[in-house]
This record gives C-alpha cells, sequence and structure tokens, in this order.
C-alpha cells in the first residue's frame, strides 16, 4: 500500500541479460613450429689442421700478432743466444737492436751454442730460425745464465768493436762540469777519464785495440758490464743502451 498524499509509480527495473560469446574459435592450423637456433660458425682449427700446422704455426701467429701491435721486442730479427734448454725446446738469450731478454722457441736436435745468432723476423730469411716467446725475466734465470749473459754481451761488443769505439769513446764528453761520460764506466774515474780523452786527441781511437794499448783497459769488458747493469737497472740513467743501439754493423 501506498503512504497517503503521494503518488505511487512503480520502477522498472532492466535485467541486462549476460553476454554470451557465441563465436567459434579459430580452427587449428597444427603444431607451432620453433625456430631452430643457428650454428655459430666455428673458426677454431680442426684436429687436422692443429696437427698439421703444430704449435710452431701458432706461436708464428701470436709473434706476427704482438709485431703488429708494436710490441718493441717482437720487432726484433736477430736473437744472441745465451742458455740453450734443448729439453725444452727454448733458448734464452736477449735481442741484438735493443739487448732486450727473452725467451724464444726453437726446434734444434743439438744445443746451440752461447753467442750464436737465431733469426726471429718471421718470413723465413734466416737460419737458425725461432720464434719469440716473451721476455725473460732476470731472477728467472739460471745461475749460468746470469754468468753468461755478460760474457755474451762482451763477445757481441768485441765483434762490432768499430762501431762502439766510432759511437762511444771517439764521441764521449762531459756529462756535467764534474763528470766525464768515460765515468759511466765500471772502475773510471774523474782523473782516469780526462786522461783517455787527452789520449784520444783530435783524430780519435782508429780500432778499439789501439783504445785498449793507449789507455791501458778492456773497453769490450768494461761497456758489457755497463750494457749488463742497465739491462738488470731499467731505471739506470742515463742509459748507454738506448744511445748506441742498434748496431750500425
Amino acid at each position: 500500500m501506498s503512504r497517503p498524499g503521494r503518488d505511487y509509480t512503480p520502477r522498472k527495473f532492466n535485467k541486462a541479460k549476460p553476454s554470451v560469446d557465441t563465436s567459434m574459435p579459430a580452427p587449428a592450423t597444427g603444431r607451432r613450429e620453433i625456430a631452430q637456433p643457428q650454428k655459430k660458425p666455428n673458426n677454431a682449427p680442426n684436429r687436422a689442421q692443429q696437427r698439421q700446422g703444430g704449435r710452431t704455426g701458432q706461436r708464428q701467429q701470436r709473434s706476427q700478432q704482438r709485431r703488429r701491435e708494436g710490441q718493441p721486442l717482437y720487432d726484433a730479427t736477430w736473437i744472441r743466444v745465451v742458455e740453450h734448454d734443448i729439453a725444452e725446446g727454448v733458448v734464452t738469450g736477449f735481442t741484438e737492436d735493443s739487448v732486450i731478454p727473452c725467451r724464444i722457441a726453437i726446434e734444434s736436435d743439438e744445443a746451440l751454442l752461447p753467442s750464436t745468432r737465431v733469426y726471429v723476423g718471421g718470413d723465413g730469411k734466416g737460419s737458425p730460425e725461432g720464434d719469440i716467446l716473451g721476455g725473460a725475466r732476470m731472477d728467472k734465470m739460471t745461475n749460468s745464465a746470469k754468468l753468461d749473459f755478460p760474457l755474451i754481451l762482451q763477445l757481441f761488443v768485441e765483434e762490432h768493436g768499430q762501431h762502439f769505439v766510432e759511437a762511444f769513446f771517439n764521441k764521449a764528453g762531459n756529462l756535467s762540469l764534474k763528470q766525464h761520460a768515460f765515468e759511466l764506466l765500471s772502475g773510471i774515474g774523474n782523473k782516469k777519464a780526462l786522461q783517455m780523452a787527452a789520449l784520444r786527441g783530435s783524430s780519435g781511437f782508429s780500432s778499439m785495440q789501439e783504445l785498449d794499448e793507449k789507455c791501458g783497459i778492456e773497453s769490450a769488458e768494461l761497456l758489457a758490464r755497463r750494457f749488463f747493469a742497465e739491462v738488470e737497472d731499467r731505471t739506470l740513467q742515463p742509459r748507454l743502451i738506448d744511445h748506441l743501439f742498434p748496431v750500425n754493423a
């Protein structure tokens, strides 16, 4: 019943019917194909190639790569043998153009004698030929190698005696008001250095033999000992190696 004084108008309620999806699913198209991963190209040499090239080929590639990268050691073309470990096929020596201690791999049935020259240019233009493995640390060398190193250096200086006479002994002057360049050599004091400069005169020494006879010294030994000291101590200044190498043979 309605209340007195008020009109009653019944409300209409529209009940929304739930929507029903009557559409059919898409027809089956079969199993979806999964893309197979592509194999990456294998640039590594197979076993047959490794056996064919061997370790020698790999070493040559590393050496050539380091040359391209501008590493000074790998610019060398000749090495002087200090010690040859024939069991390991490794030579310890130094570069002729900058006296850098190094280790090289070489295939040889006989042990190479100290002071032997080994070609490391990498183009097959020298013999015997080896491949540079890397630098050699003085503290890792055997005792015999440490003892022989300055002796091989001395043989090298004697072999190129004329170069060192003209490049050093005939040109050396004062380093300061109180020091002459000759004083860089072991056992040469200021008095002896001035005496050597006076004996040199304006014409210079004609050979290492004349130099030794006039000055009463063993110039090759003294110069080699200075080089060896600079190899052991890279901070030693001034460095004669930087001024006198490479040798103009």
